[in-house]
């Protein structure tokens, strides 16, 4: 499933002997003042289900994330204890680690040879399952802390649950030859197959270049420009109990239009109870703006079941199928025509020189390939003459020339730089659009061919 809670980790799993000399607590070294501060990012909050639900995963695995103020290379010691977790959940630990009386000694390896501050992922995995018999609602704690050789860990602590609520959302229907300037309902329907209700709902919904939503609501805040693939998001607060076994709709359902510009394009929708980490996660570090108008609200489809469950706010994690996470692809009725431009240039036998050639989206339509593939440029040298090099985008004989959104106007520029081996008058190279590793497909969004290709003409 796309857009899922990616971690940019950068991560070495190691196991080192414990000759390693590594201290734990209060005899550990003085650290330096330039040595790099190594911080546990806030775990997110786990719940577990019962043994005897379906549909949902037994186990979980908390992620440990740290972040750096500088490089790292750096032997070190995790201690992770979950006594506390244990009167709840049976915890088991990666072969790096040694158990004794709930306490986890972890060998470790830190790196990030950038220290750019991104997240440094823990080889160290921690894997709980709940105890039969452990009361829906219970919570428990554990701690993470440790030290480093040339370096100061920062720990921080993590909590667990048992039970909670999961929001199955129904696959909505992917559509293709939808008009442009059309308005298009795109619905939002879930059920609740967790143990717990929750007393109210989020919802994120991300539009991706060529759409836009048509009505801003007052219990929505939108957020516009956070990313290449998205052109707009909303972000609705949604009040209301939800019950265990409930089927519900977003109401009214979600519109958007169909922009000047669309051609692949998607709506990604999330829903969870509100506070849910995980769509919290997505919704970080954006500008909102509140909506003004109406209330979305939740409309039952199908009751669910009155319980004593406390309600949750952390999203059981689901399995197969099921998920949280569903994304609409909308393939509009619209074109993008690609072009490429050549170059001509005289010199004579022994010369060097460079020819510069480009690749355009003349449009209207943005091209979002969102598999990541890109459109890309192949050029032939002129008879008579050897690549020297290339610009950066470059490689004989092949440019990258697009992102994964490539808007209408977007112009990629290349070079090569060749040396004339033998003058030959009219010698004639070429540049084209690479369609596909063997140019034997063609998109159906670019129904002209004729400015596919452009000559690269030396003497």
């Amino acid at each position: 499933m796309e857009l899922r809670f990616a971690r940019r980790a950068v991560a070495m799993a190691a196991v080192f002997s414990a000759s390693v000399g590594l201290t734990l607590a209060m005899g550990a070294p003085a650290q330096a003042d330039d040595d790099p501060v190594v911080t546990l990012e806030q775990p997110a909050p786990v719940a577990l289900a019962p043994a005897d639900m379906t549909g949902v995963a037994k186990t979980a695995q908390p992620y440990f994330d740290f972040r750096t103020t500088g490089p790292l290379d750096n032997q070190a010691t995790l201690t992770i204890d979950v006594t506390q977790l244990a009167t709840i959940a049976r915890v088991t630990f990666s072969d790096n680690c040694t158990v004794k009386q709930h306490v986890a000694t972890c060998n470790e390896w830190l790196w990030d040879p950038d220290g750019s501050s991104s997240t440094v992922g823990a080889s160290t995995q921690m894997t709980i399952r709940a105890l039969p018999g452990a009361a829906i609602g219970s919570t428990a704690g554990y701690t993470v802390s440790g030290t480093a050789d040339g370096a100061t860990i920062v720990g921080g602590r993590g909590s667990v649950e048992i039970g909670g609520p999961a929001y199955n959302q129904a696959q909505p229907k992917n559509l293709s030859g939808v008009a442009v300037g059309s308005a298009l309902t795109v619905p939002v329907r879930f059920t609740n197959i967790g143990d717990r209700p929750a007393d109210s709902t989020q919802v994120l919904l991300m539009a991706s270049p060529g759409l836009s939503f048509t009505k801003h609501y007052a219990n929505c805040m939108y957020s516009t420009g956070f990313s290449t693939r998205e052109a707009q998001a909303a972000l609705c607060t949604v009040p209301g109990q939800v019950l265990p076994g409930e089927k519900a709709a977003v109401s009214p359902a979600p519109r958007v239009r169909v922009e000047s510009s669309a051609y692949y394009t998607y709506l990604d929708a999330q829903i969870a109870p509100t506070g849910d980490a995980g769509l919290q996660s997505l919704a970080a570090g954006r500008q909102w703006t509140q909506g003004t108008g109406g209330q979305l609200t939740l409309k039952v489809i199908t009751p669910g079941t009155a319980t004593d469950a406390p309600s949750g706010t952390v999203s059981l994690p689901m399995t197969g199928s099921r998920g949280n996470y569903r994304v609409t692809s909308l393939r509009a009725d619209n074109t993008a025509d690609f072009a490429v431009t050549g170059d001509s240039a005289t010199a004579a036998q022994g010369d060097t020189l460079t020819m510069n050639f480009s690749m355009v989206n003349n449009g209207p339509a943005t091209i979002f390939y969102r598999s990541g593939d890109t459109m890309d440029a192949r050029f032939v040298p002129p008879p008579g003459t050897h690549v020297v090099s290339t610009s950066a985008n470059c490689r004989p004989y092949y440019c990258s020339g697009a992102d994964i959104v490539t808007p209408a106007g977007t112009v990629a520029h290349f070079s090569v730089t060749l040396q004339v081996d033998e003058v030959i008058p009219g010698a004639q190279g070429s540049v084209s659009m690479a369609w596909g590793p063997d140019d034997s497909y063609r998109p159906p969004f670019d129904p002209d061919a004729a400015n596919d290709t452009a000559a690269l003409t030396l003497n």
